[in-house]
C-alpha cells in the first residue's frame, strides 16, 4: 500500500461528521462571547464583518485540528502495523521454553508428526502415527511406545545422540529455516505479504515470506526455497509456517509441508508425557524400566 492510499484510508476511518445545528450553536456562542469581550467598535463596522472574520478563523482552526488528527492516526497506525524483522522472530523464540509443533503434509488433514519440546524439562517427545518416542536428556534414556500395544521399551542413549537431541531442543526448536539468524544468506529476501485471503488463514497474524537460493549438493541444479510464516501480532512468535520449493526454471512453488505451532505450559507437556509413558516418565533421577536382551517388557 502506497502512502497516498494509506492517508486516504486513514481519513476515511476517522468518520468525522458535523451537524448544522451543532455548528450554529457553536458560532452563536462564539459571537456572544466576542461581543462581551471586545471593545466598542466603530458603528461602521457591522456585525456581519465580525461574523465573517470569526467564521474564517474557526475554519482555519478546524483545518489545523483535522491535520493533527490525521498525523496522530497515521503515526499510531503505522506503529501498530509495523513490520516484524526476521531477527525479531529469532529473538522471540529465544525467550520461549516450551513448544508443540504439529507437522502436516498437504493434502492430508492429520499431522504427519507432532512434537512436544520443553527446555525446562530437557525433554523432546515425538509422535509418528501410533508410535511415541521420548528423549529424556536428563536421565539419558529414550522411551518408545506404540498405542496399539501396551509394550514400552526404554533404552540407554549414547552421549553423541544425547548431544544432538539437546542441541535440537535449544536451537529455536528446529522451527526456523536456519539454526542462527546470521546463517541466512545475504541475498535472501524477507518481505511482508498483504494478501488478505492468505492472512485470513490464521487470525491476528502478519504474514511474511523468506526466499533464498539453494544449490544441490549432487548436481549443478539450482532451486529456491520459500518459507512463509504467520506471526502473532502481539508476541512476534510464529503460529504457522509453510515450506515451498521450486527448481530454477519452474514458475510455481511446490507446497511441501506446513507446521502449526502452539506454546503450552510446562505442566501441560508433563501431563501429556505421563499420560503416554506413565507417572514416572520425565522425572529427573527416576529412569524407567530398562529392558535387557531376552527380557519381556513390563
Amino acid at each position: 500500500m502506497n502512502p497516498t492510499d494509506q492517508i486516504e484510508r486513514t481519513i476515511e476511518r476517522l468518520h468525522l461528521t458535523t451537524r448544522a445545528e451543532t455548528d450554529k450553536h457553536i458560532l452563536d456562542d462564539a459571537f456572544a462571547a466576542l461581543e462581551k469581550s471586545s471593545p466598542k467598535q466603530s458603528p461602521h463596522v457591522g456585525r456581519s464583518t465580525q461574523q465573517r472574520a470569526l467564521r474564517i478563523r474557526i475554519a482555519e482552526l478546524a483545518a489545523v485540528a483535522a491535520v493533527i488528527l490525521v498525523v496522530f492516526a497515521l503515526f499510531f497506525g503505522t506503529r501498530a502495523t509495523r513490520a516484524v524483522g526476521l531477527g525479531e522472530i529469532y529473538e522471540a523464540l529465544g525467550r520461549v521454553e516450551n513448544v508443540c509443533i504439529a507437522t502436516f503434509q498437504p493434502p492430508a488433514n492429520e499431522p504427519l508428526q507432532t512434537e512436544w519440546v520443553s527446555q525446562t524439562l530437557n525433554i523432546d517427545m515425538v509422535r509418528f502415527g501410533e508410535q511415541f518416542v521420548l528423549w529424556d536428556i536428563t536421565n539419558k534414556i529414550r522411551m518408545i511406545k506404540y498405542l496399539s500395544s501396551a509394550s514400552l521399551r526404554t533404552e540407554a542413549v549414547s552421549e553423541e545422540m544425547l548431544a544432538k537431541a539437546e542441541k535440537a531442543i535449544h536451537q529455536t526448536f528446529g522451527l526456523l529455516p536456519f539454526a542462527y539468524y546470521k546463517e541466512a544468506p545475504e541475498d535472501a529476501q524477507w518481505s511482508r505479504m498483504d494478501d488478505t485471503q492468505v492472512a485470513a488463514v490464521v487470525p491476528d497474524t502478519k504474514v511474511y515470506e523468506l526466499i533464498w537460493q539453494e544449490k544441490s549438493t549432487t548436481s549443478e541444479a539450482i532451486g529456491f526455497r520459500k518459507w512463509r510464516v504467520f506471526v502473532d501480532t502481539h508476541t512476534s512468535l510464529p503460529k504457522r509456517a509453510e515450506h515451498y520449493f521450486k527448481i530454477d526454471h519452474e514458475e510455481d512453488y511446490k507446497f511441501e509441508k506446513y507446521e502449526v505451532i502452539t506454546y503450552p505450559g510446562e505442566d501441560e507437556i508433563q501431563m501429556d508425557i505421563r499420560k503416554t509413558f506413565g507417572p514416572s516418565a520425565g522425572r529427573p533421577d527416576e529412569p524407567g524400566y530398562m529392558s535387557t536382551p531376552g527380557d519381556r517388557p513390563r
